[in-house]
């Protein structure tokens, strides 16, 4: 029983056998433990992530104004529908900024004014439906229900994520950006009204930004500061017309000369041209994007008001880089944009070249 007991390996000292049984042999004084000539694996350090491009693509549109038959469009097809046709090219870049013409209110007094525009504010929704991040409110129809009206429009645009500048329930709120970062690229986008027909927001009153040159001046300086690049969108000129006025003209350029890299111009309803100035690049007008038009309009005031472009601007931290412009068209039985073709294609190309080469850069 005690040898079964015992192992053999341990039988020289719990057995007492011969001293030297399975004795391991001494290993040389001058040799190294196997432990210690076997390294450590090092460990494989984690990819570190790419760093950020600070190259940001936008998508630029002009005029949305969805009231009157567009209401209808969308109680029946959904509040995307206006879209539709032009969705995939708006949401191909890594922001996309409109001009949104009108409120989003069932509420308010309406202005004494030639025109006035509303929308249900559930029809917000269909903006971020159609890949809409950005709205400038700085424009002369944004507070055409009064105060009521702002708050409702804003509300509206909170609740469908879409983000706004250019209005407010006071001056500060009103003047104050829409700050983002994309891809690493800080940019800071203001809203400005210069159109005097307007409710001008006060120190404790709603309305829009105005667009007066010491406005823009003050801000574009004070958030350049705070930002790597900023945009200014201007509601300035003469509807109508294909070249800027004197104040588009004044206001764009002071945008530029503060440090703004970028100013997207809207009010005159048609396309006017675009191009360097200074450090800067000024868009005039972008025209209508989504508007109210039918074949009436179209005999009427002719094919300028249906003519409009995507813009697609690529940014760095060095400014803008390059424009594309995208020809679109306001259907006139679709009453809504779709991608321009043939001669519609060839004649917004032939206008917007015309007018570049008529530009001073």
């Amino acid at each position: 029983m005690r040898l079964v007991s015992c192992l053999f390996v341990v039988l020289v000292v719990a057995c007492g056998g011969a001293t030297h049984a399975a004795e391991e042999p001494t290993p040389d004084a001058t040799s190294t433990p196997m432990a210690a000539k076997m390294p450590e694996p090092t460990p494989t350090p984690a990819p570190r992530p790419a760093p950020p491009s600070r190259r940001v693509t936008i998508n630029a549109v002009g005029d949305i104004m969805l009231a009157r038959d567009l209401i209808t469009m969308m109680d029946t097809y959904g509040s995307a529908a206006p879209y539709a046709a032009v969705r995939d090219m708006l949401a191909d870049a890594d922001l996309t900024i409109a001009n949104m013409e009108g409120t989003f209110t069932e509420r308010g007094v309406q202005q004494v004014k030639a025109y006035t525009f509303r929308t249900p504010p559930r029809h917000a929704a269909g903006l971020s439906e159609a890949g809409i991040d950005i709205v400038s409110l700085g424009n002369n129809h944004t507070a055409d229900y009064g105060r009521l009206g702002v708050l409702d429009t804003l509300a509206a645009l909170d609740a469908a994520g879409v983000r706004h500048a250019g209005a407010g329930m006071d001056e500060l709120e009103a003047r104050s950006p829409v700050l983002t970062e994309v891809n690493g690229l800080r940019i800071a986008f203001l809203s400005y009204n210069a159109i005097l027909e307007a409710t001008f927001a006060g120190s404790t009153s709603a309305g829009v930004a105005y667009g007066s040159e010491a406005n823009v001046r003050h801000d574009v300086t004070y958030w350049k500061e705070r930002s790597d690049v900023v945009i200014v969108a201007l509601h300035a000129g003469t509807e109508y017309t294909d070249a800027p006025n004197a104040t588009q003209l004044a206001v764009a350029q002071a945008a530029v000369e503060s440090g703004a890299a970028l100013v997207l111009g809207h009010h005159p309803h048609v396309l006017q041209g675009w191009g360097a100035w200074g450090d800067g690049v000024i868009v005039y007008s972008l025209g209508n994007f989504v508007f109210d038009l039918d074949a009436d309009d179209l005999r009427t005031l002719g094919e300028r008001p249906f003519q409009s472009v995507i813009l697609r601007i690529e940014l760095t931290p060095a400014g803008v880089t390059s424009i594309t412009p995208r020809p679109v068209y306001i259907d006139p039985v679709e009453n809504r944009p779709v991608p321009a073709t043939g001669e519609r294609l060839r004649g917004i190309e032939e206008r917007y070249e015309r007018l570049n080469g008529t530009l001073a850069h």
